[in-house]
């Protein structure tokens, strides 16, 4: 190992931050070098000739610099004392409070960690609960599985996104958040935001801004999954927000173009699929043997609506268990979330729901896609039959209910009530202004109502929709009365 350590390699030749060294004959992929101006980079890659170094840090490197190999390999520390902190890829507070106060040493995880195999993982069975009513029902999540986040730009998925891990307090939940070469003003409002709301206590953020070596921009999610990792090993549940891998594959692109590297599809490497396929993998719900706890992602991409075929969006589409598509022109309208709800899907998360909330959600995606069919129609027909008028005005409603102001989580029992709502003689006369006007009364009725109290208890013991139907039947002429 001394003789090792005291390996030197020299600088053939630099290229912005890429530099490729001579020497070091035992070096690994993923081990540190340090030149004698104390500039610090990883391997990336080792030929029969010669070593290729990415620096993390800046600085001017010369030919024939001397380059000495680190005892450390690529890697961050992860401990309790990272929680409510802002830190860069290699472990370093970006939030101004100072040193990290880690009480005892924690041990170096290196960041290109293996995915675990099959056998470390259990079946995806536990819902988890995001508190937006348009999610938990219609388009599920399960703890485990990995869901993209893709749409345009302004139509709100960051939003959503903090919406999320500010739902998860009281929970238990730790939340992971990492913001991948975005402006620093960005990563300083979303820390502020979640300040605001009490969010940090839980929270690790791990950030890099646009105008930070390249490297080290590419590092950023390796170290979310590491830092995430360390918790899901200590039995805990994970959310990990990873905004965005657009972001990621451009820089991955920039660095293997400066590698020389050949150019494929749309000039992205060969191994851009490896590099977040990798990734991914490392999320899902794990055995008690490994650690138990679980990961859950949700990796993000911005993409233009009118072209989806794009390399990076479907490698993407291809290696999760599904998607919630964003549209700026369903927010433009109103729609907040403005998430598609025919063309977002959620491949695990039906085995998740309990029996009420998936016979629910069929039941309200067959009056959509009804309401959807019908609607042609409609704008030629001046006279409508009651049935169709009905579909229509149900599809009105639950569009109504769906939609949800940021920083307002709504309970299950309360989700499954407001959509159920539209199936009652209560609502069957009424528009959308209605619910527009009462929506919170309702729901503050059936939180503390000391008269449908009992029925929001009562919605977790049911077995079929027809049941909390007829319930709710009961409820209406209490709710007419608060509704006036």
């Amino acid at each position: 190992m001394n003789n090792q350590q005291n390996e030197v390699g020299y600088v053939v030749s630099s290229r912005n931050f890429l530099v490729q060294l001579d020497g070091l004959p035992s070096i690994k992929i993923n081990d540190m070098v340090q030149s004698e101006t104390n500039l610090r980079g990883w391997v990336n890659s080792v030929s029969e000739t010669q070593v290729e170094v990415l620096m993390v840090d800046e600085g001017t490197i010369k030919p024939r610099q001397q380059f000495k190999r680190l005892r450390s390999r690529l890697g961050v520390m992860a401990g309790d004392y990272l929680m409510g902190r802002a830190i860069n890829p290699l472990g370093v507070p970006i939030d101004g409070k100072g040193l990290l106060s880690k009480t005892q040493v924690s041990p170096i995880m290196e960041l290109d960690a293996e995915a675990p195999g099959i056998e470390s993982r259990e079946f995806i069975k536990t819902q988890f609960l995001t508190g937006i009513t348009l999610i938990d029902t219609l388009i599920p999540l399960g703890r485990g599985q990995r869901e993209l986040v893709l749409g345009d730009a302004h139509s709100g998925k960051t939003g959503f996104l903090t919406d999320i891990i500010i739902n998860q307090k009281n929970t238990g939940t730790i939340c992971i958040l990492a913001l991948v070469g975005k402006p620093a003003v960005t990563v300083r409002d979303l820390i502020d935001t979640l300040r605001l709301n009490k969010a940090l206590d839980y929270t690790v953020i791990i950030a890099t801004s646009s105008s930070e070596p390249a490297p080290l921009i590419f590092l950023t999610p390796k170290t979310a999954f590491t830092v995430a990792e360390y918790f899901q090993k200590k039995g805990k549940n994970v959310l990990l927000v990873l905004d965005d891998l657009g972001s990621h594959a451009k820089i991955y692109r920039e660095i293997a173009l400066l590698g020389n590297k050949s150019p494929g599809r749309e000039s992205y490497p060969g191994d851009i699929f490896y590099q977040h396929a990798h990734l991914l993998e490392r999320a899902g719900n794990f055995t008690p043997k490994y650690g138990g706890g679980s990961i859950t992602a949700l990796p993000v991409i911005e993409l233009n609506l009118t072209d989806f075929t794009t390399l990076i969006p479907t490698n993407l589409m291809s290696m999760t268990d599904g998607h919630l598509l964003f549209k700026a022109g369903l927010r433009s309208q109103g729609q907040i979330p403005a998430v598609d709800i025919s063309l977002s899907v959620s491949r695990v998360g039906r085995q998740t729901q309990d029996h009420v909330s998936n016979l629910l959600s069929t039941r309200v995606r067959q009056v959509l896609s009804a309401a959807a069919d019908l609607e042609t129609i409609s704008r030629f027909s001046s006279e409508l039959p009651l049935a169709t008028q009905l579909i229509l005005r149900r599809r009105e409603l639950i569009m109504e209910i769906l939609k949800q102001e940021p920083l307002t989580a709504v309970p299950k029992q309360i989700q499954l009530i407001l959509l159920a709502l539209p199936f009652t003689t209560f609502l069957q006369d009424k528009n959308r202004g209605f619910i527009e006007k009462y929506k919170q009364t309702i729901i503050e009725a059936f939180s503390k109502n000391p008269a449908l109290l009992p029925i929001t208890k009562t919605v977790a013991a049911l077995k079929t929709d027809e049941e909390l139907i007829k319930l709710l039947e009961g409820a209406g002429p209490i709710l007419a009365k608060l509704c006036q």
